[in-house]
């Protein structure tokens, strides 16, 4: 019976881990409202009524960032002013500026820039899945281990 429970534990231990991994990639919205208008502020529809819930206008661009051997922590918006052309673009970052939010002004470029370190940044309060798979794997091992 012992070695049942040895396997089950280290299954467990192990199903923590692969789920720890696949789950910890840094969600953010990725688009630029030049090729996409949709990304364009704002991605929130208004509540109905003070205090109601603001939904999201779409889930398309909230994406895993990028698997390319950088280390993502944050998720940016910048407005982007070129010679009179406005847009909008939404990315995944690995430098993180000191401030949350800054501006650049460069002869006909400027930018204004904000950071944020949340899945979506902007997306409703969610339960972060990683720790939670974690905690109740944990908590599913202890109670066979015993």
């Amino acid at each position: 019976m012992a070695s049942y429970k040895s396997v089950f534990l280290v299954a467990a231990v192990f199903l923590a881990v692969a789920l720890n991994i696949e789950t910890e990639a840094l969600k953010c919205h990725q688009c630029s409202s030049q090729t996409e208008a949709e990304c364009a502020d704002p991605m929130w529809f208004e509540p109905e009524k003070e205090g109601g819930v603001r939904k999201l206008k779409t889930e398309k661009f909230l994406k895993d960032c990028p698997a390319d051997n950088k280390n993502y922590t944050i998720c940016r918006k910048i407005y982007q002013n070129v010679r009179g052309n406005e847009r909008v673009i939404r990315s995944c970052g690995y430098v993180e500026h000191k401030a949350e939010c800054y501006q650049t002004v460069l002869e006909e470029y400027n930018t204004h820039v904000c950071q944020c370190k949340t899945d979506g940044c902007n997306g409703a309060e969610s339960i972060n899945l990683s720790f939670a798979l974690m905690t109740a794997t944990v908590a599913m091992a202890a109670y066979f281990a015993h």
